[in-house]
């Protein structure tokens, strides 16, 4: 039986990622090396520890305080999708995960070794055609149908109904 050598070939990477929403706009990167296909990237980290060690929520939020100084509220997975991973010169499938979330303090000052630019995006400049990549715009739309709408809804029972209007 040779079930190492196959685990071994196929080196599978996941990267994780936060989309951090402020104010109706996002923090978009532009990362010294890109992790994630095109220019456009968010804050976060391929995970090259074993799985297990530490949920990747975790990982995640020690990344975002180490490269933005940000501080940000619950994680959820609002996207995910496959690319080529490119690290360390591999070819291999790499699997990454955007995780939305609220920005809850701190000062944004990008790492200037690991970022060129890091600012707040409004959405609706996002989600306009060519905007952004495919995969951000999916997470940016994904993370408002399951985020409450800003405006105080003291009436209104919370029903995930509720988020799904469209403007």
């Amino acid at each position: 039986m040779h079930h190492t050598e196959h685990t071994t070939q196929m080196s599978y990477q996941v990267g994780a990622f936060a989309l951090i929403h402020h104010q109706g706009g996002y923090l978009i990167t532009r990362p010294v090396h890109p992790l994630q296909p095109g220019a456009q990237g968010l804050p976060g980290l391929i995970l090259n520890a074993e799985p297990g060690s530490n949920p990747v929520e975790l990982h995640l939020r020690r990344v975002i305080r180490e490269q933005m100084k940000l501080v940000v509220s619950d994680l959820r997975l609002v996207g995910s999708y496959v690319a080529r991973g490119t690290q360390g010169g591999h070819g291999d499938a790499r699997l990454h995960l955007i995780f939305g979330t609220e920005y809850s303090a701190g000062i944004l000052d990008p790492d200037p070794a690991q970022f060129t630019v890091a600012e707040w995006i409004p959405g609706t400049e996002l989600l306009e055609p060519g905007g952004a990549p495919e995969w951000l715009q999916g997470a940016v739309r994904e993370y408002e149908l399951v985020s409450p709408a800003p405006e105080p809804a003291a009436a209104a029972p919370r029903s995930r109904l509720g988020f799904m209007r469209r403007r």
